[in-house]
């Protein structure tokens, strides 16, 4: 029985870092009008930065088509999923209009079990995660409209953790009993549009903005599992935030997420 249930934890949450991808300012192309090397409103910037992603709660169902036996039912069986990412940024900013960006980094996840467990026993067992693994992302924002210091944009992402050594739950790690599991391919995809609406004053440009979002992780057959599908139960989401630009060459921004995901983020950004 533990084992069968090790099994499924392991290939089931070893990369959910794929569901962690944050939105960002929308308007951020058009807050840089300079650099720490370059002059005022130039053709082309380039920026650096740290980004941390806290994400809490993840909805998933299991997809049409897919089995899994009762016990093993995220519905009934899991409250809440959740994952820390750090990460490093660097991106291209065209014209004041156009951003592309590339996060790389760690991601680690956490599990909680059942909010009001059958037994103490499962809370002690139960109560999982990872240590931190290689994760990225890769994106674009554009400012579509303009009104002085108000930008109405649209943003896109794709977020990933691919397959590694380090993509695996600590399984009973409270109590220190490692189990040794076999291995079972998977892949997983997510990605993300948006549009978002900021206006800056002063220092602060605050933003909000509606998302679609979109996730599949497909686990093939191992030794203990069938082959499984998910998807994200709510397409649909919201997120809101603020930046702070003291100057157009460093920002720092706030961001909270809801509905299709429980979810705030912290990132700086500095301008060359």
């Amino acid at each position: 029985m533990f084992r069968r249930i090790a099994s499924f934890l392991f290939f089931f949450f070893a990369s959910k870092a794929l569901f962690a991808a944050p939105v960002g300012n929308p308007g951020t192309p058009g807050l840089m009008s300079g650099g720490l090397f370059s002059g005022s409103n130039p053709l082309i910037k380039a920026t650096t930065g740290y980004l941390a992603d806290y994400v809490s709660n993840l909805p998933l169902e299991l997809a049409s088509g897919s089995s899994a036996e009762p016990e093993l039912d995220p519905e009934k069986t899991f409250s809440k999923f959740g994952l820390h990412s750090q990460m490093a940024t660097v991106s291209l900013v065209f014209l004041q209009r156009l951003e592309t960006y590339a996060l790389l980094g760690g991601t680690k996840e956490h599990l909680k079990w059942h909010d009001e467990p059958e037994t103490s026993l499962y809370s002690a067992l139960f109560d999982l995660q990872t240590t931190y693994h290689f994760s990225w992302a890769t994106g674009l924002r554009v400012v579509l409209l303009q009104w002085g210091q108000t930008f109405f944009s649209l943003d896109g992402s794709y977020f990933a953790v691919p397959s590694s050594h380090k993509s695996y739950f600590k399984f009973l790690n409270r109590l220190k009993l490692p189990l040794e599991e076999d291995e079972q391919k998977f892949y997983l995809r997510e990605w993300q549009v948006g549009v978002g609406l900021s206006s800056r004053f002063w220092i602060l440009t605050p933003y909000a903005g509606l998302k679609y979002f979109n996730a599949k992780l497909h686990i093939q057959d191992g030794p203990e599992t069938t082959s499984l599908v998910y998807r994200n139960k709510k397409n649909i989401g919201y997120y809101y935030g603020f930046t702070l630009s003291l100057t157009s060459k460093f920002l720092v921004t706030f961001e909270r997420r809801v509905v299709d995901e429980y979810a705030y983020m912290f990132s700086t950004q500095a301008v060359f």
